[in-house]
């Protein structure tokens, strides 16, 4: 390839990703056109063609069927130019501009050009989050009703096309769309699957462990949705949900879901719990059933931390210190990054290691709301203009104060490769909003909460973080406050003081070693053994942490058949 191919290339990949735009493989086109289409009649809608591979295997499925020329049976729309070119190669020219639509689908009523109702839709909607949509956009989609209630608020791009595309769907048709693993996981997205379950004879959600846009730029998770029977349900059913590591696996799974021989779970659970064995669900079962087996929550509050509403602004290192002419006084210490939190505790010895090393570890601004010449000299730098421009300021009483004075007891992180840590706050530190807070409800004594820190880190705590987190693209776990609080750990009784300190001081040394494992396996050695529980059972929660933590990693394209 030429220098010049080149550079068109990332510049068409940087435009399609710019539109949401990721374009579904050829073979998962096809598996899926196959599906929806059952008759030689049928009508099909793509709202969002593309790359025109669903068309294409639109067009092969008719054939298959017996279909002379099944093009007059194929509608689609797409906002990219680029998309009509492909469109042209695929069906032929000229474009029939009345079946094919450059328009934003959104826009789109029923009726018009296309028929009224199609009897399959297949789709591969953009995938643009809410914070990279336009205001006026934002505005315009969050205020529009929706054939789905309640679809709006921080929703992506593609939730609203799910929500609209249901109005071009006849009685008893069938969908089947490639969604990003938001889909059963989103606070925005269960108004969408409540509807499914509610409107659909059936549906399912199949996670793909194979990462198929990878060649694409994106390592996002993908969830085949499949819902068959629109307006066929005698009452809501559970959405389906099950696991498939490659498009064969996928071919498999779709068809014993159609002969009834699928044994599925259902979209309450998280995508963890699907590669659980009858075994390990029994164990899990087992320890959730213990008189000392409790939610975090039932212990705890966890809460989001301080939002600045502009961190470089308001959170320096040392260097940035000196150089707004600021000093101590001016500032308070703060944990910016979970990362900086190396072991079960962060202290002001700490927070001296993480300055000296340049972090930024200093929130401008006095819990008094006081302010120092020097103070007020640098808040005045921030300019009006680019103050009127930041929400987060008309949320608070005075906008150059983020500091709200809360002092945690401890932090937890909101995003994190290798799970969850709950990181003690002696010294009464504050923390960003990319760390949640933790307050602990009975203001537990010292040893307590050393105990919980450690009984977080074991590795029956870790899956069970697994199973209510929400993990995303590359492989990261996310919690949310209320999620966090479901963890379960075991705390039982009985242990001495003096045994948790010294269990302490040893897992927290490990871990500022970087030794996260041998950390977990401490904290199991004391936890287990005061639960009184036998070591075959750490041995199946250890193989259930790999195997999850591996599904939640991305796959590289290993099928392309």
């Amino acid at each position: 390839m030429s220098v010049a191919s080149a550079i068109k290339n990332d510049r068409l990949l940087e435009d399609r990703r710019k539109l949401g735009a990721f374009y579904t493989p050829e073979r998962l086109s096809q598996i899926l056109a196959d599906w929806v289409i059952r008759s030689p009649s049928d009508t099909i809608l793509e709202p969002s063609f593309g790359g025109c591979g669903f068309l294409q295997a639109a067009r092969n499925r008719l054939f298959a069927l017996g279909r002379a020329d099944p093009r007059p049976q194929i509608f689609g729309c797409d906002i990219d130019p680029v998309a009509f070119e492909y469109l042209a190669n695929t069906l032929g020219a000229p474009v029939d501009l009345m079946r094919f639509v450059q328009s934003d689908f959104l826009a789109i009523e029923p009726g018009g050009s296309w028929p009224k109702a199609f009897s399959g839709i297949v789709a591969n909607p953009p995938y643009i989050p809410y914070q990279a949509l336009e205001t006026k956009q934002r505005t315009d989609l969050s205020r529009r009703k929706w054939r789905i209630d309640g679809v709006g608020g921080r929703a992506s791009l593609w939730a609203y096309f799910i929500a609209h595309a249901v109005s071009f769907l006849e009685p008893g048709g069938r969908m089947a769309w490639v969604l990003p693993g938001a889909f059963l996981q989103a606070d925005y997205a269960r108004p969408i699957r409540d509807y499914l379950s509610a409107s659909f004879g059936r549906t399912a959600a199949i996670v793909l462990r194979e990462r198929i846009f990878l060649d694409a730029g994106t390592d996002e998770e993908t969830v085949i949705l499949l819902a068959d029977g629109y307006l066929a349900a005698r009452a809501p059913s559970p959405i389906q949900l099950a696991e498939a590591s490659t498009l064969p696996d996928l071919v498999r799974l779709i068809s014993n879901w159609d002969m009834g021989s699928w044994a599925a779970g259902q979209t309450e659970a998280r995508p963890a719990s699907l590669s659980l064995t009858a075994n390990e669900r029994t164990v899990l079962e087992a320890l959730d059933n213990r008189s000392d087996c409790i939610a975090f929550g039932t212990i705890a509050s966890v809460q989001i931390g301080l939002v600045t509403g502009d961190n470089k602004f308001f959170i320096l290192s040392r260097d940035g210190l000196e150089r707004a002419g600021l000093s101590d006084s001016d500032c308070t210490p703060i944990l910016a990054k979970f990362i900086s939190a190396q072991g079960l505790s962060y202290t002001l010895l700490d927070h001296d290691r993480v300055s000296g090393e340049g972090g930024r570890t200093y929130l401008v601004g006095r819990p008094s709301g006081e302010r120092s010449a020097a103070l007020m000299a640098y808040h005045e730098t921030f300019g009006d203009i680019r103050r009127m421009a930041t929400s987060t300021f008309s949320k608070r009483r005075i906008w150059w104060q983020p500091n709200d004075g809360k002092v945690p007891d401890a932090f937890f992180p909101v995003m994190h490769h290798h799970g969850p840590r709950l990181v003690l706050n002696p010294d009464g530190m504050t923390n960003t909003n990319t760390i949640h807070r933790v307050y602990f409800r009975d203001k537990a004594s010292q040893p307590k909460r050393k105990l919980i820190a450690l009984s977080l880190l074991t590795t029956f705590a870790q899956v069970s973080a697994e199973m209510v987190g929400r993990r995303y693209g590359s492989g990261v776990l996310k919690h949310e406050p209320r999620e966090a609080e479901r963890i379960r750990i075991l705390m039982p009784a009985g242990i001495a003081a003096p045994t948790i300190n010294r269990a302490f001081e040893r897992v927290n040394r490990l871990l500022r070693n970087g030794d996260r494992d041998a950390a977990t396996a401490a904290a199991d050695a004391l936890i287990m053994k005061a639960a009184a529980l036998d070591e075959s059972v750490n041995v199946v929660l250890s193989k259930m942490l790999i195997d999850i933590r591996l599904r939640r990693r991305p796959w590289p394209r290993l099928a392309r058949e």
